[in-house]
């Protein structure tokens, strides 16, 4: 199992490290603004926007049981469809179940979005909100599930 990061703004990513490093995992770390990617451990890889998507240079980095956290949904469903997991930094792992909902959900709300007048940036800093130490928690608890689900499937033989 390795940890791969979509690490542009990633609010998470001193945990991630710790985590990765404690379990002796290894790390990689992309991102497509070079000056923002900094890292204690794991190993950067920058992105050139011009000529590559960085959902595409994650998925060919990912292997079934790999871990791949981020909060694009289109990213998400493409990691479930190789058989590896996905996670949102505020901890929410992402299913065959919940992800459909969560892009209708987004296609919404980008709709609503669009027939907006007026303030548009004022109205969606409104909807998002601030990250808690509960967030962080949350986190960390969705990183020792996954792994630990990883471990006992290991253990009971391969993929079931």
């Amino acid at each position: 199992m390795k940890i791969l990061v979509d690490g542009d703004s990633c609010p998470v990513l001193d945990i991630i490290e710790n985590f990765a490093r404690h379990h002796d995992l290894e790390l990689l770390i992309f991102s497509e603004v070079k000056d923002e990617l900094t890292t204690k451990y794991g190993r950067p890889i920058v992105i050139d926007q011009l000529n590559q998507s960085i959902n595409k240079e994650i998925l060919s980095h990912t292997e079934p049981d790999d871990l791949v956290i981020t909060r694009n949904y289109e990213l998400a469903r493409m990691v479930i469809n190789i058989e590896a997991t996905a996670i949102s930094q505020e901890g929410l792992i992402y299913t065959e179940d919940n992800i459909e909902k969560l892009l209708n959900q987004r296609r919404a709300l980008a709709r609503e979005r669009k027939s907006e007048s007026g303030n548009d940036k004022l109205l969606t800093r409104q909807r998002q909100q601030e990250r808690t130490w509960k967030d962080d928690v949350r986190f960390h608890q969705a990183l020792e599930k996954v792994y630990e689900e990883n471990l006992s499937t290991k253990y009971r033989g391969g993929n079931s």
